[in-house]
Formats: C-alpha cells, structure tokens, sequence
C-alpha cells in the first residue's frame, strides 16, 4: 500500500507562465525615465521606475482594509507597465524595493537578465499581490551596510490590506558574503533575516539563503517552501506558523550559537495566533554542521514543535542530523503521522543527544492523541502514539554497520543493513529521500531512504577540476564537494545537457565546501557540471 497525502492544490501558481503582455528592460547604469523601456532604450532601475509610478496595478479604497467593505480601484492609471508583464532586469544596483499597495490583477515577472548579477538591497511588499521574482541577489553588503530586518519582506498591514499570490524563484538572499572571521558581535550586530513571508499563497522554490539569522518564516496559509538551501543561520532554518503547507526537499544545515534562543531547524509554535494544521513537512535534509570544527558551533534541534496543539502534520522522508535530543518532538499533537524519517545525532555519546523522536502532552497538560510513529530510524523513541517497525541506532558502530558514509551525511544504506525490508508495509510514501522507488526489495526499508542496488560506475570526471562529484552514475541527489576554494565569494553552478543548454543553475559562496543537487528531473544520459573558476566535471544520470 502507498500512503497518498493529499494537501491543497494551489490555483495560482497554474499561471507560472504568462500568455500576453510587454517585455520592459530596466538597466541602472544606462537607462532614463525618458526612454520607452525597450532593449536599445531601457528604463532606469527597478527603485526609479516605482518611483516615477510607471506602474499601473490597483489599491483598495476606504481605508483601513476591511474586507467587507474596502474595494479595489486603479493605481497609477494609464502607466505603461500593466499586470501581464515582464521586466528584465539588468546588471547592476537597483536599489531597496518598496512597493506599497501594488495589487496586479495579472502576474506581474521581475526577473535577472541572463547570466547578470542584479543586485537589489531589499524587497518589501506591504499589501499586494500576483508579484513574481526571480534570479535576484538581494542583500544590503553591496550598498555598503548590514540590514537590521528581513531581506524579503511579505507583509500584510493592517491599513493597507493583505499580501497574497507572491512567487519567488532562485534568489540569493544573504547578509553577508564572507563570515568566515565574524565573532558573536559581528553575527549581533550585522545579520540580516532571511524571508518573512506574512500572507497566503506564495510559493517559494529553490532559492539559496546563507548567512542569516531566521532563514525562512512561512507566517500564513497556503504556502509552499521546495527544494530550498538554507545555509548557515543564528535563528531557525525555517518556521511553520499556519495552515495547509507543504515544506519539501529543502536543506537546512550549519547553525551559529550567538544567542540564547534555542535554534531549531523547522519550528512551529500555536499561542492562539496561529492555526498551524494540515502542514507537510518531506524530503527535507536538517544538519546541524557539515564542519564538525564550525566557529560559533552549538546545538540544533532538529523539528521542534513545543506549543501546541498540532493538527492532521505529516512529518515524512526527512534527514536530521542534529546534536540535540529533540530530533522530531510534537508537544501536543492530534491526529499527527511521522512515517519514514531518519533521525540521528552525529554525536550520540555528547549531551546534548542523543537524538529522539518524541510526541507527548501539550504545555497545558493536554495529551496527544491519534498519532502514528512508523518506520523511522532514530536514537529513541517516545511517543504518546501507535509506534510500529522503528529501529533504533545507538552508536558509532551501529551507524557504521548500516550506512555508507554518516561522517560525510551519506545515509544510504549499505546491504546487509537490518533496515533493508523492515518497514511496515501499511504506509510508505512511493519514493524515498531521493527519489527513489519504494519498495525496492520485498518490503520497504526503514527510514528515509531505500537501499537501491549499485547500478555500475563510470569515470568520467576531469581530475584537473578542484571538486568531487558523487555518486556517479546518480538516480536522484548529485553532491558536489569542493576540494579548494573558490576563486571568488560566489561562483554560478550549472548543469549543462549534451546540445550545450544550460538546463538548471544555483550560486555557490564561499567558504561553501558541499552543495546537494536534485536531478530527479532530468532525463537519464550524460550531463556536465560546472563550476565558475573551478572547473567541470561530466556525470550520468541512471535509474
């Protein structure tokens, strides 16, 4: 039997590719508010051209907002940029974007030039809607100053209205470049948060976020968080403060202690602001550290849900890798499921760990009830819940005889594993971590990912190249290690297919040493990956 999850279907984000509307080119250094935005005669930055009120988008009236009474009228009438179209952004700095009640009826595209760094030093949207954005550097280093708040900043105002169907796609978000020599002030007085997204319906899918205090807050229902990096954060990795979400493949790694807030992964709290039910939470890759010998290094609870009560969550599929006991922890769970996750702490001997999975009362005394815990691997267990085939892996030689390389966070496992066909049958999801088809065997594996018999190698790297890639062939995930360092802060990763497209590209910063690459998607065959200043390497993709 599979185990189907169904969550909301999200009508707004059938309109990713619009059908109609102008193409604008926004250049900073070459461009003039008297030009009519062509790519011979651009508009100025992306800040002038709100500025001028080039664009036309809607407002609601009688305000406060009051959504019985408060209607939308026209703003900016007869302006030429309109809902539908594009803007193409071009090389340089275009300022701190503030758009303040821009309600587009039709999606409205902001996205880089090709192969342009566009530089913006923050995005704040209070009260709005259809806004996509994509390919966009967003920090305030480059201005010459750290931002004391969020980055990206959805918000919903009280006056003005809400914040609602916001896309934002393969940004780079970070405070700053190089924290290599940050201390505790440095990380105090100089962080930025990442995105605080205050709404509903937005997506927001593969953007890379490093060096930040709070990474991702989903603040609001009806929202998507996939295939996201955050990298290196003093606060939480992310957090889940409302209804119907999914949080999916997602990597959370490398937490600074700086502060006495206790950091947690993916965090959600229920102090009657918000309904936190039907939330989704899979294939996402949780470690506290990659550099056991990280400055600043303290400890991570992995999904740490302590004030509920908790609604209809499904926890499955899920990488954590912390040193801390709250592994997965539910205080006040009903009607809850946590199928198929490995929980283990790299440090099972250290306090705080080892790690566990745990579903217990609520803060009020309130028991959990009608919850699942099946298939997962972890240090412990204890769980007000049906508990059914979970093994538990205590130390470094239980690691060591069921997974290829825990050192490394390669949590395959290798044959002979007692978790290889040890799963309950009544409800495995139908891949594992990696995209992987379950069963592979006779019966399901433990945990959250299934024992896939090696395929074969080749050998077809460049030993010039200055990274590793593994495994090759791959089915689903690619890691890339870097064995020197970049010759720049940030470098453009790209893989490129056989006819010399460029069909999936991110950003490396340094001092990065390991990046996980999704190629679920891409047809079996041969592929190669480069890396700006250090090479390529060419791989197969084979399932």
């Amino acid at each position: 039997m599979t185990l189907k999850t169904i969550y909301p279907v999200f009508l707004f984000l059938l309109a990713f590719c619009p059908l109609w509307g102008t193409t604008f080119y926004l250049d900073p250094i070459n461009g003039s508010l008297s030009n009519n935005g062509s790519l011979s005669n651009p508009f100025p930055s992306f800040k002038e051209v709100i500025n001028a009120n080039l664009i036309e988008s809607y407002r609601y009236n009688n305000l406060p907002y009051n959504p019985q009474t408060s209607q939308l009228v026209i703003k900016n009438s007869g302006a030429p940029i309109q809902g539908g179209d594009t803007l193409i952004l071009m090389e340089g700095k275009h300022g701190s974007i503030e758009l303040d009640q821009y309600f587009n009826q039709e999606w409205i595209t902001v996205l880089a030039a090709k192969d342009a760094t566009v530089q913006i030093a923050n995005l704040h949207i209070r009260a709005g809607s259809k806004w996509r954005f994509e390919g966009l550097d967003i920090s305030s280093e480059p201005y010459g100053n750290y931002y004391p708040g969020s980055l990206v900043y959805m918000e919903s105002h009280g006056h003005r209205g809400p914040v609602h169907d916001i896309d934002i796609r393969n940004c780079f978000v970070y405070s700053a470049m190089d924290i290599s020599a940050w201390n505790e002030s440095d990380w105090l007085s100089n962080v930025s948060s990442g995105m605080n997204l205050k709404g509903s319906n937005m997506r927001i899918e593969g953007n890379v976020i490093r060096n930040i205090d709070m990474g991702i807050s989903l603040v609001g229902d009806s929202m998507l968080a996939l295939n996201n990096q955050v990298i290196n954060f003093s606060g939480d990795g992310m957090r889940a403060l409302g209804a119907n979400q999914l949080i999916e493949g997602n990597l959370i790694k490398n937490c600074y202690k700086v502060d006495d807030n206790h950091d947690d992964g993916i965090q959600s709290f229920n102090l009657g602001t918000y309904d936190v039910r039907n939330i989704t939470i899979r294939n996402n890759v949780i470690l506290n550290y990659d550099d056991p010998n990280q400055n600043l290094l303290g400890p991570l609870q992995g999904i740490g849900c302590f004030d509920g009560p908790f609604d209809n969550w499904l926890i499955e599929n899920n990488i954590v890798s912390v040193n801390h006991w709250h592994g997965i922890s539910l205080y006040g769970a009903f009607d809850c499921k946590i199928y198929h996750n490995t929980v283990i702490d790299p440090t099972p001997d250290l306090t705080p760990g080892p790690s566990w999975i745990r579903i217990t009362d609520n803060k009020n005394g309130t028991p959990s009830a009608r919850c699942e815990v099946k298939n997962n691997v972890a240090n412990s267990f204890s769980a007000d819940a049906e508990l059914s085939h979970n093994i538990v892996l205590k130390n470094y030689q239980d690691y060591e005889d069921n997974f290829e390389d825990y050192r490394q966070y390669d949590f395959r496992l290798k044959p002979g594993s007692v978790l290889i066909d040890a799963a309950d049958p009544c409800c495995y999801p139908s891949t594992d971590i990696y995209g992987n088809v379950r069963p592979q065997g006779t019966l399901p594996d433990v945990g959250a990912v299934e024992y896939v018999k090696p395929v074969g190698t080749v050998n077809l790297e460049n030993p010039d190249a200055g990274f590793t890639i593994y495994p090759n062939p791959v089915s689903s995930i690619l890691n890339v290690y870097y064995d020197h360092e970049l010759p720049q802060k940030k470098s453009r990763l790209q893989i490129i297919d056989t006819q010399g497209k460029v069909i999936y590209h991110s950003w490396i910063a340094f001092p990065e040493k390991l990046s996980n690459i999704p190629v679920l998607g891409l047809t079996p065959g041969f592929y190669e990956l480069k890396v700006e200043g250090l090479g390529s390497r060419k791989f197969m993709v084979a399932r």
